[in-house]
């Protein structure tokens, strides 16, 4: 029973790490991209320079960017519920047995 507490106790320390990093990487990544997505979208509203010129490319492009971060800012602050909705770790090659699927051919002997 000691066993499977320490298993339980791993496996949520796991969860949690895995939670954090997820979480600091794209909350800080999503803001920073929101923010560049505002500085464009500021810059082409403050040029005035004619109707089809590059004050709409920069402000279309700023939407766009800002949009990115707001995604990358719900990925970050969206958490699975349990530890459970996390894939398993992959099985090391020490831990994964070997086994033949097809038998061997016998090898021939050639010295008489």
């Amino acid at each position: 029973m000691a066993q499977q507490r320490v298993k339980v106790l791993r496996r949520q320390r796991i969860f949690n790490r895995a939670v954090w990093r997820k979480s600091s990487r794209f909350t800080t990544s999503g803001l920073v991209t929101m923010g560049i997505g505002v500085v464009l979208i500021s810059i082409g509203a403050s040029i005035n320079t004619g109707p089809y010129s590059s004050e709409g490319l920069l402000i279309g492009f700023g939407a766009i960017i800002a949009l990115v971060g707001i995604v990358r800012l719900l990925i970050g602050f969206i958490n699975p519920a349990i530890p459970e909705d996390l894939q398993p770790p992959a099985e090391t090659e020490e831990n994964v047995a070997h086994v033949e699927i097809l038998p061997r051919e016998p090898e021939e002997d050639d010295s008489v």
